[in-house]
C-alpha cells in the first residue's frame, strides 16, 4: 500500500493535541461532518480485520456504516505527541446494533455490551489527518459479543 505523502506543517504539539481531542469529541458525538473535516482528502483509515479505507469519500461511507451498526464511546488514557504523529491508548465501550456476525452453529442473539482497550496512531500533515491506524484485539471483541 502506498504511504500518503508527508508534509510538515500544522505539527505544533499543541495543534496536534487539540486536533486529536476534537476528533475524539466528534467521533463520540457521532457528528459525521465535523469528524470528516479532520481528514485530508487522500487520508487512509486502517482498522483491525478490515482492508484500508482510502480517501475522504470512502472514509465517509465507512463512518456512516459504523454509526449505523455500532453504539460506542471511547476515552483516551494517554496521548503522546511526536512531531506530527499522535500515539493514543484508550478504552472503547459499546454494543453492536445489528450483530451481523455469521458463525456456523451459533444462534443469533441480542448484542452484548463490550469493552476493549485499543491503541492508535494518528498522523497529520497541514493540520489534517493523513493516516489513522487503530489496533485492538478483534478476537476478544467477537468473544465478548458472542459470549
Amino acid at each position: 500500500m502506498p504511504s500518503p505523502r508527508r508534509h510538515r506543517g500544522g505539527g505544533r504539539p499543541s495543534a496536534v493535541r487539540a486536533a486529536v481531542r476534537g476528533h475524539l469529541e466528534a467521533l463520540n458525538a457521532r457528528a459525521l461532518e465535523p469528524l470528516l473535516a479532520f481528514y485530508a482528502e487522500a487520508a487512509v483509515l486502517e482498522l483491525p480485520a478490515s482492508p484500508p479505507v482510502e480517501g475522504r469519500a470512502a472514509i465517509r461511507r465507512a463512518f456512516e456504516a459504523f454509526f449505523g451498526q455500532w453504539e460506542e464511546q471511547s476515552t483516551y488514557d494517554r496521548v503522546v505527541i511526536e512531531g506530527t504523529t499522535a500515539a493514543v491508548e484508550g478504552v472503547t465501550t459499546g454494543r453492536h446494533r445489528t450483530l451481523h456476525l455469521r458463525i456456523p452453529g451459533r444462534v443469533a442473539t441480542g448484542s452484548r455490551r463490550y469493552r476493549h482497550r485499543f491503541a492508535a496512531f494518528i498522523e497529520f500533515a497541514d493540520g489534517k489527518i493523513i493516516r489513522h491506524r487503530v489496533y485492538f484485539d478483534a478476537r476478544e471483541l467477537v468473544r465478548q459479543l458472542l459470549g
